[in-house]
């Protein structure tokens, strides 16, 4: 009987609560329609459609859930648009205490389960709009709240902050911060507050502490940080302190205390211990202030501001940590947002004067900080503290106050600092200029690398992760150049340059040019003129410290680039000083070039790739800055200069190589429009290599430089000989015999047997000896129009250039032997069109020059090969008895030459240094054709090379020997070729057969 009951009541009351469920929804659904309209639910229909909900509140233990969620959406439809702010205060007080049950349970009994997520969460929004109409839920009287109810809104107030901690989900753990926000913004009784205090200041830490992992969602840790914001400002604002216990705030004269001093009287013993609270509360809370949301930063933000602005009185203590704090904020902000929070600090900094002096003992702080940050491994702090240095000079600047915290100390740890980042950087490696991939001639003659504004490439700091931190490093020093009192910390870092060493040296110069690269000095001559005459007296006047920096930069550059004691960075360094020099004076800076060029030229012939390119931005920065078009144009109009500073290395027998990489240097740059200023110094070589001649390196260094000359020299030559006439071969070539004087011979008799026609040989030659004239013995011959002009001085240095080689040409020195085999030719080229000169010349190089050609150096023989060849080209005829004497043994270097590529590529196959010779010799064999002619003699040894390289199947060796042979005389060429073909084994041509013509045979 009893089981049946129970079921009987079972089945009945699910279809009581399914009914209800379906009432509840209609309900609902009507209270949204109705709402829809303004105020046409009032308080009196509020109350009519409460009373039959109120049973449902009532039996909630018993009604589903969803029951309660449904009761509860609709009541909170009755409180925010029925009642409103009319809501009685009973009711008010009840409705607290039923919806804090809803929420968290009953205050007395131990909650018994979990609360339903979506159960909890529209009871926290009932809540939240409860408390919005209504002062304190009801439990207020005329902006008091009776000492009765304080537990009652102390469970309520214990409910939501558990809510906020432990909610089963974000969205209800949101829905109790509304709540919670909403009772702190409408309680108005100052003492409730002030029991609620350090429960919701201890919660809220609790949550938003650095060490707690369970923050949630940054719209969390936002609505935590305004709540916590609201309530601070609601209880211990300076507007709540009593007329009985003014503060009475004092502060010694800037610049002899930089902290806050406030001397209360009647201090009141709640306010001092909550202030002390307060103080390790925001503190927990204040590395929220590196939170990667916006909202969360700015949330954070006019915590610190509100505090500083409305209770600087009553939390002094904690305005340090304030002013930090805000600055910080602004550092982390993106450049839009940190404009808009710097003016709102700049403006709460000008309501409170002494908050200044606050910042500038925070800067102090952080500079003495500063080196020991820098020494650290992780670029994050680094680059945070030197933004919000900077940041606070910035705020600072804004002011208008004098910063006088500008002492040595600080400029100790600014350089400190910036050594710690240079020993982290370490780039004292020195890249090979083989490495940079262009020659310092193309960067700086080619359009797109001749950038007047191009930037110094990074010298001290090339780490990627250096680059934010030295940035923001750069802004600093900016804002700190920009002080009224820095002039008194560059005087500080000017006078330490001489005085450090290593990388606090280093550091000094670095600052000194970022100090006065960012200062505004005279622009104009007036200007300058007035700031000199006003300051010549002060050794602060930013134009003498400059001239310091460039003095000092000058003395570093004088030393050597391969003086190991110098650091490189250092001179890169002081390139950009004296750009910065030059950019200061400008074309008053021309004169400073006697001693300014030359270092810097001679940094372009720096082994270290990184300094080379220091040197080319610093030479087309300093030819902007003193109006000179090109760096060219700059070299050109200084030579002078520039040939006095290497003439005065070289008349001191000063064997550096310094000197001639300069000299190279300006010619790559300048090309032959700076020969004919070399006189002087081309005779200055010769003479050390007279004195220094059993020396092969600098032998070598010194006809580097000659080489150079005589190279720039035959480039601008090459243009003018293309407008004159080629030379052309001294042979006539081959004409086969016509049937006419073919029958004509054979009738008088003349020809006896088939035979090839010879080579045509040259007219005879007289002895060479007698051929040797000069300008002024000309050939009687030789009228006064056909007389040559007058050498030019440049041809005239290239032509004592190229009589010197003759007496280094022995040289042991196998390098040296092939830099004037190879400059040889570039001499010869110039000179082909003034014999004169060329044929003497060419005359005193023969034996020297021939006897290179049997060199055991294998790369030496082919450069003489080269030289020989373009010695034909260019003189001719007037080498025919020179080759005649001298062609037995060229043939026997050609046979043991080729012996030797024959042993050679039966080991390594073809491609070996000995085909190389071979193929050198047979160009020289085809140039002597060509240009010179053979005679009947020697043309037999000519077709016997050519036919045995081809039995061998070297043509390709023979390309150019047989591409001349082939012009001559192409039937010879023909028979030769055919009978090697039939050497090795070719068929022998079919005889031609027409009728009633019989053709005899013949024999190759």
């Amino acid at each position: 009987m009893d089981d049946g009951r129970v079921n009987a009541f079972r089945t009945a009351k699910k279809a009581t609560a399914k009914n209800i469920i379906t009432a509840l929804e209609s309900l609902l659904q009507v209270l949204k329609t109705v709402t829809k309209q303004d105020y046409t639910l009032d308080s009196k229909l509020a109350d009519y459609v409460f009373f039959p909900l109120s049973h449902v509140l009532r039996e909630s233990n018993t009604v589903p859930v969803r029951v309660q969620e449904l009761a509860l959406q609709c009541l909170q439809i009755l409180i925010t648009r029925g009642w409103r702010n009319s809501i009685a205060s009973d009711l008010a007080k009840q409705l607290l205490i039923l919806l804090t049950f809803f929420a968290g349970g009953s205050a007395t009994e131990p909650k018994s389960k979990d609360v339903n997520e979506d159960l909890g969460t529209i009871a926290y929004a009932c809540l939240t709009s409860l408390l919005q109409v209504s002062d304190a839920a009801g439990l207020s009287v005329e902006g008091s709240v009776e000492s009765s109810n304080f537990p009652v809104l102390g469970h309520s107030v214990s409910v939501l902050l558990d809510g906020v901690l432990n909610g089963p989900s974000a969205k209800t753990r949101l829905a109790a911060l509304n709540a919670l926000d909403a009772m702190v913004s409408n309680i108005s009784d100052h003492e409730a507050l002030r029991n609620f205090l350090p429960g919701i200041v201890s919660s809220l830490t609790k949550l938003l502490s650095s060490g707690n992992r369970t923050k949630g969602p940054f719209r969390i840790v936002q609505g935590s940080v305004q709540v916590l914001r609201k309530i601070v400002l609601k209880v211990v604002n300076d507007d709540n302190l009593t007329e009985g216990e003014p503060s009475q705030r004092g502060i010694v004269e800037s610049g002899q205390s930089l902290v806050l001093k406030t001397e209360n009287t009647n201090k009141d013993p709640w306010l001092e211990a909550t202030s002390s609270q307060l103080k390790l509360a925001l503190a927990n809370i204040l590395p929220l202030r590196y939170h990667d949301r916006d909202d969360v930063r700015m949330a954070l933000f006019q915590l610190c501001t509100s505090i500083l602005q409305r209770c600087s009185r009553s939390l002094n203590q904690s305005a340090s940590m304030m002013v930090e704090s805000s600055v910080i904020i602004c550092t982390q902000s993106s450049e839009v947002d940190a404009i808009e929070l710097t003016d709102n600090l700049t403006t709460v900094m000008a309501g409170n004067p002494e908050l200044i002096d606050v910042l500038k003992s925070s800067v102090r702080d952080w500079l003495i900080a500063l080196p020991r940050i820098m020494q650290s491994n992780d670029d994050v702090p680094k680059k945070r503290t030197v933004d919000q240095i900077s940041m606070a000079f910035r705020i600072i600047d804004t002011q208008g106050t004098p910063f006088v915290i500008l002492d040595k100390v600080v400029m100790a740890n600014l350089r400190a600092s910036v050594s710690a980042a240079i020993r982290e950087s370490a780039t004292k490696t020195i890249q090979d200029v083989s490495d940079r991939g262009l020659e310092v001639s193309q960067l700086l003659k080619s359009g797109p690398a001749f950038d007047k504004t191009m930037p110094f490439p990074e010298v001290m700091f090339s780490k990627t992760s250096q680059k934010a931190t030295i940035t923001s490093l750069r802004r600093l020093i900016f804002h700190i150049s920009k002080s009224p009192s820095s002039s008194t910390l560059r005087r500080e870092i000017v006078e330490s340059l001489r005085t450090a060493s290593g990388d606090d040296q280093l550091a000094s110069l670095w600052l000194s040019l970022h100090f006065f690269g960012s200062l505004a000095l005279p622009s104009n001559d007036f200007d300058q003129l007035i700031h000199t005459q006003s300051d010549s007296l002060d050794s602060q006047n930013p134009l003498l410290l400059l001239d310091e920096v460039y003095d000092f930069s000058l003395s570093v550059l004088s030393k050597s680039t391969y003086d190991i004691e110098v650091d490189w960075r250092l001179q890169a360094l002081s390139l950009q000083a004296v750009t910065l020099q030059a950019r200061q004076q400008r074309s008053d800076f021309r004169p400073e070039l006697v001693d300014a060029l030359y270092p810097i030229l001679e940094r372009l012939g720096s082994p270290n790739a990184a300094l080379v390119h220091q040197a080319i931005a610093a030479l087309n920065l300093v030819s902007k800055a003193c109006d000179y078009h090109t760096p060219q144009e700059l070299i050109i109009e200084n030579v002078d200069y520039l040939v006095n500073a290497v003439a005065l290395k070289l008349n001191t027998f000063d064997i550096s190589p310094q000197a001639p990489q300069v000299l190279v240097m300006m010619l790559q740059l300048c090309g032959a429009r700076l020969i004919p200023y070399l006189d002087d110094l081309v005779e200055s070589i010769f003479t050390i290599l007279e004195y220094y001649h059993g020396y092969p390196t600098l032998v070598e260094s010194m006809f580097s430089v000659l080489s150079s000359i005589v190279e720039e020299q035959n480039k601008a030559s090459a243009t003018a000989i293309l407008d004159k006439p080629e030379p052309v071969p001294r042979i006539k070539t081959y004409k086969p015999i016509s049937f006419a004087d073919l029958a004509a011979e054979l009738r008088e008799g003349r020809i006896e047997k088939p035979h090839l026609d010879p080579l045509p040989s040259p007219p005879s030659s007289p002895d060479p000896e007698a051929e040797v004239y000069t300008e002024a013995d000309p050939p009687e011959n030789t009228s006064a129009e056909d007389k040559a002009p007058p050498l030019s001085k440049s041809l005239q240095i290239i032509t004592s250039i190229a009589t010197l080689t003759q007496h280094h040409l022995p040289t042991s020195s196998p390098s040296l032997r092939l830099l004037l085999l190879r400059l040889l030719p570039s001499a010869f080229h110039p000179l082909s069109h003034h014999q004169d000169t060329l044929l003497p010349l060419v005359n005193s190089l023969w034996p020297v020059l021939i006897a290179r050609l049997y060199d055991p150096e294998p790369y030496i023989c082919i450069a003489t090969c080269e030289a020989l060849g373009s010695l034909c080209r260019t003189a001719g005829e007037f080498m025919s008895s020179r080759f005649e004497n001298e062609w037995s043994k060229i043939m026997a270097l050609a046979r043991k030459v080729e012996g030797q590529m024959l042993v050679e590529r039966k080991a390594m196959g073809r491609g070996g240094m000995r085909q190389r010779v071979w193929e050198g010799v047979m160009a020289l064999v085809a140039s002597v054709v060509e240009w010179v002619g053979v005679s009947g003699e020697t043309e037999d040894d000519v077709w016997e090379l050519v036919g045995e390289g081809v039995e061998r199947g070297d043509g390709e060796g023979l390309r150019a020997l047989r591409g001349v042979l082939e012009v001559l005389n192409p039937d010879a060429l023909w028979l030769i070729e055919e009978r090697a073909r039939l050497k090795m084994g070719g068929e022998f041509m079919e005889k031609p057969v027409f009728e009633g013509v019989e053709f005899p045979g013949f024999k190759i």
